[in-house]
């Protein structure tokens, strides 16, 4: 059993800088690969987690569901960001970190509302983890959201995103056995062992989306409040990053 792979507190890697979320509020992943119902249950449960937000599109849920959620009592959110329904021959053009981070900053773009739906279980104070299907870009950049919402250091957000990349090596591979039978056109053709940069967690990605997000909103505040976030629940939500 893979189980859920690159699962992390996010308060775990920010931890050295004073306004860094309280711990046991947020947890990244991957999404669950090859688990029984008993193992899903076991660590939903040891983990405490009361909503799950799942980026994927439907597509994606559908091939890997979270088929006991509702049993153990657990919300389960469904915010997918990324509009082009996740086929990776639609990213095949990128090419340099760069690109990839200027990627991300058009999903705060062309789906700003499905970002403030995944902030809103952790806005509400409930314990939750966030995923996509390798806990890399979608998490990657909604983890990066709370985080600059938290005021942690950009360095700090950047080392974040790029600790993925020590789980690749293991979570690719499972992301290709699920491709057998399901693969986007194009998919059956890329090359794990020299990938393209969007199987990669290069730091200038996500120094990239940091800095494209400020040229192109001002803040994270500024983006939020006119991605729809009440100014009260974005106080609510630095509230219950902080701990109180």
């Amino acid at each position: 059993m893979a189980g859920v792979l690159n699962l992390r507190d996010i308060a775990e890697l920010t931890a050295a800088d004073p306004r860094a979320p309280a711990p046991g509020r947020v947890f990244r992943s991957s999404q669950p690969f090859g688990w029984d119902l008993e193992a899903t249950m076991e660590f939903l449960t040891r983990q405490g987690i009361e909503t799950i937000v799942d980026l994927r599109s439907e597509r994606e849920a559908g091939m890997v569901p979270w088929l006991v959620a509702a049993d153990a009592g657990i919300d389960l959110v469904a915010a997918p960001l990324d509009p082009s329904e996740a086929n990776p021959a639609t990213t095949m053009g990128l090419l340099t970190a760069e690109d990839l981070g200027n990627h991300y900053v058009g999903w705060l773009r062309s789906r700003p509302e499905m970002v403030v739906s995944a902030l809103a279980p952790i806005v509400a104070g409930r314990t939750t983890l966030v995923h996509c299907a390798a806990g890399k870009d979608r998490t990657g950049v909604i983890t990066a959201v709370v985080l600059l919402v938290a005021g942690v250091s950009d360095d700090l957000i950047i080392q974040d995103y790029s600790r993925t990349a020590g789980a690749l090596p293991e979570v690719l591979p499972e992301l290709a056995k699920l491709w057998v039978g399901h693969a986007p056109t194009g998919a059956e053709r890329i090359s794990f062992e020299n990938p393209p940069v969007i199987f990669t967690a290069p730091a200038a990605a996500m120094a990239t989306f940091i800095g494209g997000l400020r040229q192109e909103f001002g803040t994270v505040d500024s983006f939020l409040e006119g991605a729809g976030m009440d100014r009260h629940d974005l106080a609510r939500l630095r509230r219950t990053l902080s701990g109180q």
